[in-house]
């Protein structure tokens, strides 16, 4: 088990931010003024940074500080107390939890430990609504439901931008689909992802954008590899029902050129194998610290099942494969961001997979950031990648009303 995977394990999955409406303040907005003494200190608690060095360095101080009075005690009644151990272990135990979230940049406030998340929520009713005051956007939770793929219903964090409710009722509005790694949850976007702040950013530029974020597993820490598989058929959830469910209730855009995927880890090879095999859907991915190809601990038969036809089924996932012989994947525009510390074998892989594609004229793009396997530079690539794609994805446009209207 490596460290990302133990503070991962850390977390308990929630089903996902509360509704509230508009209840939540807006990230960086004062309290209003009626507020008590108490809710002050619990928002500033929610609020306090905690991706820094500093919570490890205060439990190692509150770890000596113990075993520092246990000696001073031994010293004068000649006998040890240990009865502050329990004390000592729960300082170290925090100090090592903070120390990889530190490297990892995985819960950004004190807040995401508790579920209490410093961005407004809302329920499913938003995706519906014309009007609301919004001005950082809202992330709603909603249950997406498995009518083709039988997978179950999973939960998924939807990023509406404040244009989403000023703009002309008839207004829709271009999709970015993001998917998280193994270990993770659909939140995971907007806690060390930050995906709001950057959504936002872009909602103030004049390019406002819907992310939807949505559980790629059945269970919490469960690789899918996001295919047809085994483990379920994840590939049909996330290029059938998932879509399918958000055109019919929100107010989006649908087809290649108003729809995108970006995903980190394994999300990563989620967002660009579902862009590759599905082109009439998704125009454009992103690819941040994922491989181009199926990875699975258990081998290729622990993913698809063995049998006569597990190559061709496991190529027809392989995305260097599928550009080289299926021509019409090559309209999506592929980008491609690894951290440059990550595993040389991933980095690699990219670099092949980019420069095939630039060989066969595609529109592509590799990068390298500072830093490894980390939120850190996951949330960075979503703010490297997301100009460029709103810059070709088709902007909010008034549509006529329809059948499946929301």
């Amino acid at each position: 088990m490596n460290l990302w995977v133990f503070l991962a394990a850390l977390r308990v999955p929630h089903p996902g931010p509360q509704p509230h409406g508009n209840a939540l303040p807006i990230p960086g907005a004062p309290l209003p003024p009626n507020s008590t003494l108490w809710e002050r200190i619990l928002d500033s608690l929610n609020n306090l940074a905690i991706n820094n060095i500093w919570p490890t360095v205060l439990a190692l101080l509150a770890c000596a500080a113990v075993a520092y009075w246990c000696w001073r005690r031994k010293r004068k009644q000649r006998r040890w107390y240990l009865w502050p151990l329990p004390l000592a272990i729960v300082a170290f135990l925090i100090a090592v939890g903070g120390g990889v979230n530190w490297h990892f940049g995985y819960y950004a406030t004190a807040g995401d430990l508790f579920d209490s998340y410093n961005f407004p929520t809302g329920g499913e009713q938003l995706l519906t609504s014309h009007s609301g005051r919004y001005p950082a956007g809202v992330v709603v939770s909603a249950r997406i439901p498995s009518p083709v793929s039988q997978v179950r219903a999973q939960n998924a964090a939807i990023f509406l931008p404040p244009q989403y409710f000023t703009a002309p009722a008839n207004y829709k509005f271009p999709v970015v689909y993001l998917y998280p790694g193994v270990p993770g949850t659909e939140l995971d976007w907007f806690t060390g992802g930050q995906a709001l702040q950057t959504g936002l950013a872009a909602a103030k530029a004049g390019k406002p954008v819907v992310f939807v974020s949505v559980n790629v597993a059945p269970s919490y820490g469960t690789d899918t590899e996001c295919v047809n598989g085994l483990p379920g058929n994840w590939e049909t959830y996330l290029a059938q029902d998932v879509p399918t469910w958000i055109a019919k209730s929100s107010r989006t855009l649908t087809g290649a050129g108003a729809n995108a995927t970006a995903g980190l880890s394994m999300g990563g090879y989620c967002a660009q194998m579902l862009a590759i095999r599905h082109p009439d859907l998704f125009g454009q991915s992103g690819n941040f610290s994922g491989t181009t190809l199926p990875t699975y601990d258990g081998g290729m038969e622990a993913l698809f099942g063995p049998g006569p036809g597990l190559q061709q089924t496991v190529d027809s996932y392989n995305t260097n494969f599928l550009i080289q012989h299926e021509p019409e994947s090559r309209s999506v525009d592929t980008w491609l961001e690894v951290g440059s510390s990550d595993d040389p074998l991933l980095i690699a892989d990219q670099k092949q997979f980019d420069a095939n594609a630039a060989a066969l004229g595609m529109n592509t793009t590799f990068s390298e950031v500072p830093g490894a396997h980390e939120f850190y530079v996951w949330a960075q690539c979503l703010k490297d990648w997301l100009p460029q794609a709103l810059s070709t994805l088709d902007p909010p446009a008034p549509q006529p009303a329809g059948p499946n209207s929301p």
